[in-house]
């Protein structure tokens, strides 16, 4: 195949200079999100769904560390699973990592959940439970 053939129609167009509208600023285009899903499902692989992360969360916090680490080694494992099992074996990500797999699984906790109290609130409860400040311990008296 000679050079010629690469242009395909395309030869004395005299040039870039000639036909600015022709360069690619931005140059080679970024696959997209489709495009790569596109070929990882023609490969084989599957996606993986909601039910099957947090079962694999699940399986993963009850595992022992060889267990883990065998899991890690294995080639065939999938490579997302092996950066969790990876995560979970740093102590200084340790912490975070099971806290945010917690979250996912479970939900976030609401911090909202505990209202605020107020001066007018904490002397109403005192006075219910007996506390008041201005009554004074009757067994100190005795």
């Amino acid at each position: 195949m000679s050079k010629l053939d690469n242009f395909k129609g395309k030869q004395n167009t005299n040039g870039l200079k000639e036909n600015p509208d022709n360069i690619n600023k931005t140059g080679v285009n970024r696959k997209s999100f489709a495009s790569i899903n596109n070929e990882m499902l023609a490969k084989g692989v599957e996606p993986l769904t909601k039910k099957q992360l947090v079962k694999a969360y699940e399986l993963v916090l009850n595992a022992t560390e060889e267990e883990l680490l065998e899991i890690a080694e294995d080639k065939q494992t999938p490579y997302g699973l092996k950066l969790i099992i990876v995560e979970l074996n740093k102590p200084k990500t340790r912490s975070k990592a099971l806290q945010d797999y917690r979250n996912y699984m479970f939900g976030r906790a609401d911090n909202n959940s505990i209202e605020p109290v107020d001066d007018k609130d904490t002397s109403t409860i005192i006075q219910f439970v007996g506390l008041d400040d201005n009554t004074e311990n009757t067994e100190d008296n005795e």
